[in-house]
């Protein structure tokens, strides 16, 4: 991955291509667990795109590319949301009623999970969905590894009291 960046970083955009491709389902789920609807991850995910594809350059350790784009995804996830609160709730119940396509091989999880707060959300789907490591996942949020274990221990122990007696 790091000879691909480096060829990034001088202009080929196949690479950045590539480089995108091998990260695609990385950076939908990471979206899709901020955010709902299907046209705005797609909107969050081309945008974070651009803005790593004009700024490559700046990356310094190309080994770090991947934890660089996602932190620009969840930059540009949370500007979402922040511009997404001022909306008038009539807008955000049309846009709700409009936006019915939803991606079944992700839906199970993200429903399972729904009820716990966001950065709980965020964690366990890079936890259990996608496979990370505590150390790579605190990389990413900025956050102590120890945090990181200390919140997907208190969202297990919310999930088992919440779904208490319903799996067996």
């Amino acid at each position: 991955m790091e000879k691909l960046v480096e060829r990034a970083k001088n202009n080929d955009s196949d690479a950045f291509t590539h480089l995108i491709l091998n990260i695609e389902r990385d950076l939908y789920c990471i979206a899709k667990s901020k955010i709902d609807n299907e046209n705005d991850i797609e909107d969050i995910i081309q945008e974070t795109m651009i803005i790593a594809f004009l700024n490559i350059k700046k990356l310094k350790n190309n080994s770090f590319f991947k934890t660089w784009i996602i932190k620009i995804l969840i930059n540009n996830c949370n500007k979402f949301y922040k511009r997404r609160k001022h909306k008038s709730l009539e807008d955000e119940e049309i846009e709700r009623i409009g936006s019915v396509e939803m991606d079944l091989s992700n839906i199970e999880f993200k429903d399972f999970i729904s009820f716990l707060k966001e950065d709980e959300r965020v964690i366990l789907t890079f936890y259990y969905y996608l496979g990370y490591t505590t150390k790579e996942i605190s990389k990413i949020l900025n956050k102590r590894e120890g945090t990181i274990c200390s919140k997907i221990s208190r969202a297990k122990t919310k999930i088992k009291e919440k779904y208490k007696g319903e799996f067996y």
